[in-house]
């Protein structure tokens, strides 16, 4: 959790610098640590951003294990939105927001990603790191997540918003001889 999506500063992080953890995400990275203490990790890869960073440090120090970073696992790419008032995005561009949030698989905006493109490339990366064997963790962003998650179970990236994946949560996926299992999607995440 960082501070750019919460008043006053409600801005779309994107792959924005300088973006890193505020007290409530080092608790919540500190927290997920601690859920997988029981767990055996051979590697820890995180998207380069400095939020999906420093979480994965947290984990990684109680391990001893060095975090690597892959471009593959970063932030989905949305163009001119990044950086920009969320206020300001939904005024300039209305109808690309509603899309966004609606029926992201239609989103088109300049230099930004499709979300098919941000699909390829966690399938991609996630696979080449299963394939390496070993179990661990790779901390990567919300979309980005889901689009691989959906790929992973089959499911039309059309209905990518009915996967949350918050912040600090946890999501599982075994492999098997007779294929890759989702065992949990956004676990840890305090039900209301």
């Amino acid at each position: 959790m960082h501070d750019w999506l919460r008043p006053p500063v409600n801005r779309l992080a994107g792959r924005a610098p300088g973006v890193s953890l505020n007290e409530d995400g080092r608790r919540e990275a500190e927290r997920t640590a601690q859920r997988l203490v029981p767990h055996h990790l051979d590697w820890i890869v995180a998207s380069p951003l400095q939020r999906t960073v420093e979480t994965a440090e947290i984990i990684a120090c109680r391990r001893g294990l060095e975090v690597r970073q892959d471009e593959r696992f970063i932030e989905w790419a949305l163009g001119p939105w990044e950086g920009m008032r969320i206020e300001d995005i939904q005024a300039r561009y209305p109808d690309q927001w509603r899309t966004w949030r609606e029926n992201p698989i239609a989103l088109r905006l300049p230099g930004a990603e499709t979300l098919e493109q941000v699909a390829d490339r966690m399938e991609t990366a996630f696979m080449e790191r299963l394939d390496r064997g070993g179990d661990g963790v790779i901390v990567s962003h919300q979309d980005p997540l889901a689009a691989l998650l959906c790929r992973l179970i089959g499911m039309p990236l059309a209905n990518i918003r009915a996967l949350e994946i918050g912040t600090g949560s946890v999501s599982v996926v075994r492999r098997s001889p007779h294929g890759d299992v989702v065992e949990a999607v956004n676990s840890g995440v305090p039900l209301i």
